[in-house]
């Protein structure tokens, strides 16, 4: 269209304003009532000065108004609020895909009565439409004069030329917003999987019963205090204990009891352990406590607590539930598997001598 053209009439310019596949094409943009931006401006700008003419903007139609992303030239309150309501130029300018070319808009009566016109001042008008890869029109590039102005072809050049860049511009910022939406989605994800390996390895390490360590987690684990004894040389113990008499528990009372009966005693047992201790259920009814930096008669004590608590304990699903315990520290140039051969047998001795009892291996 050019100011020879016949003006459209108010119908087809507002079916291809509210076409619903362009309105969501404009809000897809991400660019709707976004504050200015350099990259825009600097467009803008550059037409200004190449073309000599008094204002240029970005326009994006929206259904009830044009918001325009960069504007520069115009006065207040256009330019803070960067918006117009009502009929415009960049209306027309929807209808095709080639520049919109008016040299005098009081020439054509139709376009005389755009508020614009009255309000800004505006003679003559340049527009190159943005427009997607699938064909909608976004807006338009534009530029406007004050005064009566014939468009030269080096004015549509110049415009075009900062049509496509500013939709590359366009088409970038939609990349990185997505860019932006797949890293957020990508981190949901990654942080998904890091919970649920963190769970998947609480559950290779933990016993499902009793939610302490199980035998596998325990071995790890000695073997890696083991080591650093020998980095350090700081002292390590080892507590076995065992529930008296656990097989007549089940027959008396039935497993789903004696499955009470080892929570309970877990329960205790990590109670009576330091925050870096590490308490595990090793077999059925037997249980083992890693003393760091633990020598022999501290260990004693904690085996001796452990013990008495569990005799005394009020909190059993049955009554005269006790256990024995086997203690062993760590000697000089021992191994691990030493270290809880000693331990085993001090709880053996300890179950051979009567039971509800603490036995120290010898050193």
């Amino acid at each position: 269209m050019s100011t020879s053209d016949p003006v459209p009439s108010d119908d087809a310019v507002d079916a291809a304003r509210l076409d619903p596949a362009r309105l969501q094409a404009v809000r897809d943009t991400g660019l709707l009532d976004t504050p200015p931006e350099e990259s825009f401006d600097r467009l803008t700008r550059l037409a200004t000065m190449l073309l000599e003419v008094p204002a240029t903007f970005v326009s994006l139609v929206d259904a009830e108004r044009d918001f325009y992303k960069s504007a520069v030239g115009f006065d207040e309150p256009l330019a803070s609020e960067r918006e117009l309501k009502g009929r415009t130029f960049c209306h027309f300018a929807l209808l095709s895909p080639r520049p919109l070319l008016l040299d005098d808009v009081l020439a054509l009566p139709g376009l005389a009565a755009v508020p614009n016109v009255r309000t800004l001042g505006v003679r003559a008008y340049a527009g190159v439409p943005l427009v997607t890869p699938d064909g909608q029109i976004l807006g338009s590039f534009c530029a406007v004069d004050m005064q009566p102005r014939q468009w030269t072809e080096r004015d549509v050049a110049v415009l075009t030329e900062l049509a496509h860049a500013t939709l590359r511009e366009i088409t970038l910022r939609q990349a990185l917003v997505r860019l932006a939406e797949a890293n957020r989605l990508r981190a949901e994800e990654m942080h998904k999987l890091g919970v649920l390996n963190e769970r998947l390895s609480e559950l290779a390490h933990t016993d499902a019963l009793t939610a302490l360590y199980n035998r596998r987690a325990y071995d790890q684990e000695l073997a890696r205090e083991w080591r650093r004894v020998q980095r350090n040389g700081a002292a390590l113990s080892v507590l076995l204990i065992d529930a008296d008499h656990f097989k007549s528990i089940n027959d008396q009372h039935g497993h789903a009891v004696g499955d009470r009966v080892l929570q309970a005693l877990a329960a205790l047992i990590q109670r009576s352990a330091r925050e870096i201790d590490v308490a595990a259920r090793i077999g059925g009814e037997e249980f083992a406590v890693l003393l760091s930096d633990t020598g022999a008669t501290s260990a004693l004590n904690v085996a001796e607590r452990i013990r008495s608590q569990i005799a005394q304990s009020d909190t059993m699903p049955v009554t005269g539930v006790t256990v024995s315990i086997g203690v062993a520290t760590l000697a000089a140039e021992e191994s691990a598997a030493s270290l809880q051969h000693r331990a085993d047998q001090a709880l053996y001795m300890a179950k051979s001598q009567g039971r509800n009892r603490v036995v120290s291996a010898p050193g």
